[in-house]
């Protein structure tokens, strides 16, 4: 599970089979200081976050497990995070 933050919301006027319901987001990943780690990626929303929110997420086979049958997606939004503890 990886952190990020919500930029933005991604429109889609085609998508792959079993997509058509599920909100697309922009996600920005960052380490536990709240930098940027790498580039950023699309992901489906499943917990409804608004922009600017901390998630946590899930990338790869992991992301497509909530799915019966699996959907194809390599990034799954799977909690807001209200607060976590970091001490390096």
């Amino acid at each position: 599970m990886y952190m990020a933050r919500v930029m933005g919301q991604v429109e889609a006027s085609v998508r792959a089979a079993g997509l058509g319901p599920h909100r697309l987001v922009l996600l920005q990943p960052l380490d536990f200081q709240q930098q940027p780690i790498r580039w950023t990626l699309v992901a489906i929303d499943l917990v409804g976050a608004a922009n600017g929110s901390l998630v946590a997420y899930e990338e790869g086979r992991e992301a497509a497990n909530p799915y019966d049958p699996p959907l194809p997606v390599d990034a799954c939004v799977v909690a807001l995070v209200d607060g976590y503890n970091y001490q390096p």
